[in-house]
């Protein structure tokens, strides 16, 4: 029996030094998307289509891809590219449930993780994060036949379970992912930041499943890579907020400053 993933990406970002690509791949790459819409993306310049964007700032290539193209881009990777940097994935599991909103209200998270539940007033769609946004591992569980504003499947709405991965987290989940042990990786840190009712329920859809052993590779994100970070996602962040806030900004430079003195 072929072994596969149970969880699916969502979310994917990853760059990837050109030198690192024989003109084959870089090609390939080019290609999948050079007839669709030009577009400037955290500094690159390329082409995306179908919720695939492909691009260059003239060291790097850098792959987007979102929503179920997220999946399907995994398999355009390979992680034995010499600096391959992974900014992010998004790993997630969908399941059917009688009341969605219910169990987000009663999900428990343990005590050492942040924690914010959002519920609307008067209306079905409710989301429970867990972990501060800058963490490198955090946690959402939506109701997202609400938020897609779909049907009920059955009289059962769909509640979706995300984890999302960022830095050498991100890299560890792609690595996970390609060795079809995403449903233990994904098991493995929902369980820490949730409660035995999620837990119930993550096993139940993975009672196929083969659960691969965890591959727990401890990759590290190089000084080279967070320089490219640097320069072309929060600088130009920093430009256009000057823009909007500009004392806000000089605000925030000057305790850049006070950290480097």
């Amino acid at each position: 029996m072929t072994r596969v993933n149970t969880v699916k990406a969502d979310y994917l970002v990853a760059t990837v030094p050109l030198t690192s690509l024989d003109q084959d791949v870089t090609n390939k790459l080019a290609g999948l998307t050079i007839d669709g819409t030009f577009r400037r993306l955290y500094g690159y310049a390329g082409f995306v289509k179908d919720n695939l964007f492909v691009g260059d700032n003239g060291t790097r290539l850098l792959l987007q891809a979102t929503g179920s193209r997220a999946n399907d881009a995994i398999s355009l990777i390979e992680t034995s590219w010499a600096g391959l940097s992974v900014a992010r994935i998004d790993i997630q599991l969908t399941v059917l449930v009688v009341d969605a909103d219910a169990i987000i209200a009663s999900t428990m998270p343990p005590k050492p993780y942040k924690a914010i539940r959002i519920t609307n007033l008067g209306e079905r769609g409710s989301t429970l994060y867990v972990g501060s946004p800058s963490s490198r591992c955090r946690l959402r569980l939506y109701n997202k036949t609400a938020e897609s504003g779909e049907e009920r499947i059955a009289g059962m709405e769909r509640l979706r379970i995300e984890l999302q991965c960022r830095d050498s987290y991100a890299d560890r989940g792609l690595i996970n992912m390609k060795a079809n042990a995403g449903d233990m990786f994904f098991r493995y840190y929902v369980l820490k930041m949730t409660d035995g009712y999620i837990t119930a329920i993550i096993d139940k859809a993975f009672r196929h499943s083969d659960l691969v052993s965890m591959v727990d590779t401890v990759t590290a994100k190089s000084e080279d890579s967070r320089k490219q970070w640097l320069e072309h996602s929060v600088l130009p962040a920093i430009q256009k907020l000057s823009i909007q806030d500009r004392e806000y900004v000089k605000h925030f430079i000057a305790r850049l400053n006070e950290i480097i003195d």
